[in-house]
């Protein structure tokens, strides 16, 4: 079976983030469920509908990045993580063989759309993140900064840093996207149906035409149930 889709592997998009790591003087208090229970929306541009910056914090320090770039690794720590919900930058994913077994190749291209929004975005982010650790009564937990320290202090060094800092959040999507009938990069359509194959429907995060703003895993819940409407003949609101 076979069908001509340019449109398969490109867009590939994702939440690319940063990181910036603190050392406390002792353990942060063992009543995390998951080392991640606090998060930030910050919408820089009031003008705009929904935040264009994301963080989560982490009561442990997240180093697995920092400690590739030589940066130490605190006994006891904490870290933010700014994160570019609404990223402009835009990947491929692509087969290396005819081999199923053999993993393809990822391109995700961070922080290489044109106008600069993803790479200014993660500055203000680590700006922002020592705003707040600034601020009581995590400040009075906190010992130095480890990554990237307090030298690092101009847009185009923590820029520098940030890019080298970055890793994925794990939200792959957009490969197979969703779209009109005269977009021919659309991979399916409106009602998730391959093109040129019958009877196959994409269900997941790679029908996304566009990144939602939040984890993707409730937009993902109701590409499901828009499916199961589908396949049922169920409209929307029946039981």
């Amino acid at each position: 079976m076979r069908a001509d889709l340019p449109g398969v592997g490109e867009n590939l998009l994702d939440h690319p983030e940063s990181v910036i790591v603190w050392e406390t003087a002792e353990p942060l208090p063992p009543n995390s469920a998951m080392d991640s229970d606090a998060g930030l929306f910050l919408r820089r541009d009031q003008g705009q509908p929904r935040p264009d910056l994301m963080f989560h914090f982490y009561q442990v320090p997240f180093t697995v990045n920092t400690e590739r770039l030589g940066y130490p690794v605190p006994k006891h720590g904490v870290c933010m993580t700014p994160n570019v919900p609404r990223a402009r930058s835009v990947g491929r994913m692509w087969l290396r063989s005819a081999d199923p077994a053999e993993h393809p190749a990822l391109d995700f291209r961070y922080f290489t759309d044109p106008d600069g929004h993803d790479e200014r975005t993660i500055v203000d982010g680590l700006k922002v993140a020592r705003e707040v650790a600034a601020t009581e009564p995590l400040r009075g937990w906190l010992v130095r900064e480890i990554a990237p320290g307090p030298d690092v202090v101009s847009d185009a060094d923590l820029s520098e840093y940030g890019r080298r800092a970055a890793h994925t959040v794990y939200h792959p999507a957009g490969t197979c996207r969703m779209g009109a009938p005269e977009d021919r990069m659309a991979v399916c359509d409106p009602q998730l149906r391959l093109r040129g194959v019958e009877g196959v429907r994409i269900v997941d995060a790679s029908v996304f035409p566009t990144m939602p703003t939040i984890n993707p895993m409730v937009t993902v819940l109701l590409v499901a149930e828009r499916a199961a409407d589908l396949l049922t003949g169920r409209r929307a609101g029946e039981q």
